[in-house]
């Protein structure tokens, strides 16, 4: 029996506030010091998320001859940048502590902006009535990140010893959600499939990997930071497409193609994550 989305969009919701929550904890002057550091790789790695991972989503579905519901998902995923999981993972790679939260924030408080510019273009191109606001964008990313970023970053300003150690608690519980979470979609997965098929599946997986190639690529030669550019840049915000599709009173198959996309997606990112791990323990042992 299919697990009913309002189900896993509240589950979705417990998960993400409970994973931002934890990685506020970790936030403190040395996200701006990073950031300032780092700022000719910061400006790249934005640019790796706002313009080729789009584009290559549209060339995808151009390519391929994807149409309908189909490729109206698989674009808005492409376009809906700073997944709420992004943080963490791109931590899990090996990511710089300092960079990647200021990577991350930086991306999701540009998403106000970027996200309805690309929409106008996108409109244009695939003459489409697409319509958001700067607001709906600044809603979504508010609560779903920013609040339980900030309430995060506020317990460990004000209480550090308790933030310092609750953090890890929180993040494996963080974690452990999500787990649930992906196993109700895997329990939805086939009606979803007999509703979309597998292109989204599969264009998630192929778009995902080549914006991990793109996003290392714009790190250029500084390997502390070019796992969380690979991941800022290949992670996608599902919630952030479901409220562009909600908006635009899009049909159920659009949200099963972004669901499907994110299956991909997800998927690609853990074989990442493994051969990163992979790749990091012969450093580790020789050290």
């Amino acid at each position: 029996m299919p697990i009913p989305f309002q189900w896993i969009g509240l589950l979705a919701t417990a998960a993400i506030w409970v994973v931002m929550f934890a990685l506020g904890l970790m936030l403190g002057r040395e996200q701006i010091v990073a950031a300032m550091q780092r700022r000719v790789v910061l400006a790249a790695a934005i640019f790796a998320v706002v313009v080729p991972v789009p584009a290559l989503a549209v060339i995808v579905v151009k390519v391929f001859g994807i149409t309908g519901s189909v490729a109206a998902g698989i674009v808005l995923m492409a376009i809906s940048p700073g997944a709420p999981v992004a943080l963490r993972r791109a931590l899990e790679a090996g990511g710089d502590r300092a960079f990647a939260p200021a990577l991350h924030l930086a991306i999701v408080a540009l998403a106000v902006v970027t996200v309805p510019v690309t929409l106008v273009i996108l409109d244009w191109i695939f003459a489409k009535d697409f319509s958001v606001t700067p607001l709906h964008i600044a809603k979504q990313v508010f609560f779903a990140q920013l609040l339980p970023l900030a309430l995060g970053a506020a317990l460990r300003a004000s209480y550090p010893a308790l933030a310092s150690r609750i953090e890890a608690p929180l993040g494996r519980a963080g974690n452990l959600l999500l787990a649930l979470m992906a196993a109700m979609v895997l329990v939805d997965l086939p009606p979803l499939v007999r509703m979309v098929g597998w292109v989204p599946t599969v264009a998630g997986v192929g778009i995902t990997a080549a914006s991990l190639a793109v996003g290392a690529a714009c790190a250029w030669r500084d390997a502390a930071v070019r796992p969380a550019v690979a991941i800022a840049a290949a992670m996608r915000n599902p919630g952030l497409a479901l409220v562009i599709a909600t908006l635009n009173a899009a049909p159920p198959a659009v949200t099963a193609a972004v669901i499907g996309y994110a299956l991909g997606l997800g998927l690609t990112v853990v074989v990442y994550l493994q051969w990163r791990k992979r790749y990091r323990a012969p450093a580790g042992a020789t050290t």
